[in-house]
């Protein structure tokens, strides 16, 4: 029995996951769209990421967008938004949130 007590502590702890927040930069694309980046450089093992990237237009309009997935030690993961029409109502600012498990 305690064998098995032992064995399911070992178990949960070798699964439980860390959440991280990693440090997006973002810039827009003369008003025609955002891209934001987040980057592993801190982590020496691959990490499950979700973005959310949020830009605003120039007539207050908010446009959402996600991205998730595994981010590999060195590499980045890109989320972008477009505008409906750059020409009339253009991207002006751009935000990110990243969430990341181990």
């Amino acid at each position: 029995m305690m064998k098995i007590k032992v064995l399911l502590a070992t178990l949960f702890l070798s699964v439980s996951t860390y959440a991280v927040n990693l440090r997006a930069n973002c810039w827009v694309n003369g008003g025609v769209n955002a891209v934001c980046e987040a980057c592993n450089f801190s982590y020496h093992r691959p990490i499950f990421c979700s973005m959310q990237v949020r830009g605003v237009s120039s007539r207050g309009f908010w446009f959402n967008g996600m991205q998730s997935g595994v981010v590999y030690p060195g590499q980045c993961i890109n989320g972008y938004v477009y505008a409906n029409n750059p020409y009339i109502d253009p991207l002006v600012h751009a935000t990110a949130n990243t969430q990341c498990q181990f």
